[in-house]
């Protein structure tokens, strides 16, 4: 057995290590020192002898060390892979035949060129599948490859896959690790021969490998599977003209987008993929906002995604957060990230957990991508703005062409997503008792904000344009990203003004009809794109994406009667019809039918902006803030067994009763462990309703408030408590 020989030198070799400390310590008179080094060798001795594999575990026939001089074991590597057997090891040079025109294109460090090389066995193994279930090899991985695939062949079809399987191994780590490939059902029959594709990216790097075994291990121990769409966890609601059925559906999809085969892709804990055609692998924009909606049902779910970010950037040395997983650039500086809406995503998870190690955790993966995009790579040094490529930005066509020069031009979209990242990442450290940071992030956000109106206004269109930062100048397209700025207050609010009649002119983005179009309707290059999502439904088609962020923009503008009317639209036109995008004629839903992040901005719309919920484990506070659109108005809506994270099984009840015009009714009832802390209600305060009584008491009744980072709020304190009936008149 060539392998019980080989790991047996290793062990001597291990022994003898310690042996030679041993030795040296001799010298070392101090107490204890004899007896330490003794229990040291017999440890290390026991830890070796330990890790050595069975012979039972590797029959002689399905097994290989690539022990012999230039022996390659019967394998085939073959050409354009640099390869050798040396030192008992088969080496592989993980690259991919690249040349420095391939990476003149950034589209070369998004797709890569997708080589598809293997190693491959001997044949005639004449494996019985039924008696071994794992394929076993001893690795040196200096690359930053995370994932391999091993394929096989049997006796039946020797000429055709019959099956595939994933591993997994650490990247870019100098010792010696193990990797274990599981074998699927598929594994079965008489295998004649295994295929090895020992990489993916191709990129850089080398890998060693020690041994490959066939055998027989305890089976695969499977992560339970996060709960998504079970009625354990889905909340009860009452809306007019939604089923809880159609509202159960969007977490349905959510549970469809669910990868938790992980490690993959270095991401190591369960996570949410696109959904449909777009496959297993993590994607930032698309985990980000499947975030939204999936925390109110999972918070561990959305926790361990945060810490699964956290690994993927961990990779890269310029804080960059990869635009998905296959991206060839891991491990490496690169110019392509995604649009960032992590940082929304990653507050939201941070403020709602308890866990402090993960909020500091958390706040250390917002500085760094922020790092990446304010680095010189991404923002231009004259117009203080940051610059996108491909999917940093849907906005406008150039990002497409594979010769456009990253570095060029400066879209609203990414540059409201940095500045909201920002603010979000100073109020983090705030609340973390990073002082200085909060300070230092705050005046990032009003630096790139002044940069915003300064550069991307236009005075004369009465809009925000998309900007060339060569060229010092503005693209001509209007598109619904003109309204982004009016987030967190970027925009003044004379020039808020100054855009409404665009937003509710029907014939521009089609308000009051269906949600808003992506570019205006009077563009030339407007299209109702259909079928397969080619990138044109970014020109004409409806997105969650864009309307909901438009919501939220509204709401912080104080334009609540409008955020209204827009989410509502919203929620109806994707309700049921979970589509990548819809098209603004017929309605119809288009692109991949069952998608993550509709189906996640829908659950948004219904609970954070409908219901205006939101909870603050800083502040303790529960803050309730129901923007009820016209339709609704004279209804009774209700949303129960929500759940609040923060305490053990804490459930919401709340309904709002806006049956009369004059007197609105808010039901707040909690079950489970109450924890300290206080409801915020929140109405628009040019409203004229005010708190009449509370538990059908008039007296003593608490006042309200100002809301002094919200425009056109006033808010009302209580402590939390069981329940609570609050009338307004």
């Amino acid at each position: 057995m060539k392998k019980r020989k080989k790991h047996i030198i290793l062990l001597l070799l291990g022994i003898a290590s310690v042996v030679s400390g041993y030795s040296y310590s001799m010298n070392d008179k101090s107490p204890g020192t004899e007896e330490l080094l003794l229990c040291e060798l017999f440890e290390k001795h026991q830890e070796l002898q330990d890790n050595l594999p069975s012979v039972d575990t590797f029959p002689k026939e399905m097994f290989w060390d690539f022990s012999g001089w230039n022996d390659y074991d019967g394998w085939v590597v073959a050409d354009p892979i640099k390869r050798g057997v040396t030192g008992g090891t088969l080496w592989i040079s993980v690259e991919g035949g690249k040349s420095g025109k391939d990476m003149d294109s950034w589209a070369y460090q998004v797709w890569g060129s997708n080589p598809k090389y293997d190693i491959v066995s001997p044949q005639k193994l004449n494996v019985t599948a039924e008696k071994y279930n794992i394929i076993q090899m001893r690795i040196r991985n200096l690359s930053p490859e995370t994932d391999g695939l091993i394929f096989w062949r049997t006796r039946d079809d020797s000429e055709s896959d019959a099956g595939q399987a994933h591993f997994s191994m650490k990247p870019d780590y100098p010792e010696w690790q193990e990797v274990t490939c599981y074998l699927p059902d598929s594994w079965h029959g008489t295998i004649d021969q295994i295929r090895i594709r020992p990489a993916q990216m191709w990129m850089r790097g080398d890998i060693w490998i020690d041994w490959i075994g066939i055998g027989h291990g305890e089976p695969e121990e499977k992560l339970p599977r996060p709960g998504l769409c079970s009625e354990k966890v889905v909340p009860e609601i009452r809306l007019p003209g939604i089923s809880q059925e159609d509202f159960r559906q969007a977490f349905v999809v959510l549970d469809e987008c669910l990868v938790t085969d992980v490690p993959l892709k270095g991401f190591h804990f369960p996570f949410l993929a696109p959904g449909g055609k777009y496959g297993q692998s993590w994607w930032q924009l698309d985990a980000s906002l499947n975030i939204a909606g999936a925390k109110w049902v999972n918070q561990t779910l959305v926790e361990n995604m945060m810490r699964g970010f956290a690994g993927v950037q961990a990779q890269n040395p310029d804080g960059r957060i990869d635009l998905w997983g296959g991206s060839p650039m891991r491990g490496m500086p690169g110019n392509v990230s995604s649009l960032p809406r992590f940082f929304e995503a990653a507050f939201d998870v941070a403020t709602r957990t308890r866990d402090q190690s993960l909020q500091h955790l958390i706040l250390e993966v917002m500085k760094k991508y922020l790092a990446y995009w304010f680095s010189p790579v991404k923002r231009d040094s004259e117009s203080g703005l940051i610059t996108a490529v491909f999917e940093e930005s849907f906005s406008d066509k150039s990002f497409g062409d594979r010769n456009a020069r990253p570095g060029t031009l400066a879209p609203v979209d990414l540059n409201v997503a940095v500045a909201v990242g920002c603010y979000n990442t100073s109020r983090l450290a705030r609340y973390l008792g990073n002082t200085e940071g909060a300070k230092m992030y705050s005046l990032l956000f009003e630096q790139l904000s002044a940069a915003i109106n300064t550069h991307l206004w236009n005075e004369e269109k009465k809009g925000y344009y998309n900007y060339d930062v060569r060229e010092n100048k503005q693209k001509d397209r209007l598109i619904c990203t003109t309204f982004d700025p009016m987030r967190l207050g970027i925009a003044p609010e004379e020039r808020i003004e100054k855009m409404i009649p665009t937003l509710l002119n029907p014939d521009i983005f089609n308000w009051g009809i269906r949600p808003l179009t992506s570019i205006a309707k009077t563009d030339p290059d407007f299209v109702e794109a259909t079928g397969n999502y080619d990138g044109t439904a970014w020109f004409g088609d409806v997105w969650t994406l864009r309307n909901l962020f438009i919501v939220a923009g509204l709401e912080d503008a104080g334009k609540h009667d409008l955020a209204a009317e827009l989410n509502w639209a919203t929620i109806k036109m994707f309700n049921n019809n979970y589509s990548e995008y819809v098209t603004p004629g017929i309605g119809s839903g288009e692109g991949v039918k069952r998608y993550g992040w509709t189906a996640s901005q829908y659950v948004q719309g219904i609970i954070e902006h409908l219901f205006g919920i939101q909870y603050n484990h800083f502040e303790s506070r529960l803050s309730i803030f129901p923007h009820i659109p016209e339709e609704l108005q004279g209804q009774v809506i209700s949303i129960r067994r929500l759940s609040i994270p923060g305490s053990n099984d804490l459930r919401l009840n709340l309904t709002v009763d806006c049956t009369t015009s004059e007197k609105m009714e808010m039901k707040i009832e909690f079950d489970g462990d109450l924890p300290d802390g206080c409801i915020s209600v929140m109405l628009p305060k040019s409203t004229n309703k005010t708190l009449t009584k509370m538990n059908g008491r008039a007296a003593k009744l608490p006042a309200f408030q100002q809301k002094k980072d919200k425009q056109n709020c006033k808010v009302l304190d209580v402590p939390i408590q069981r329940s609570v009936m609050l009338t307004f008149e």
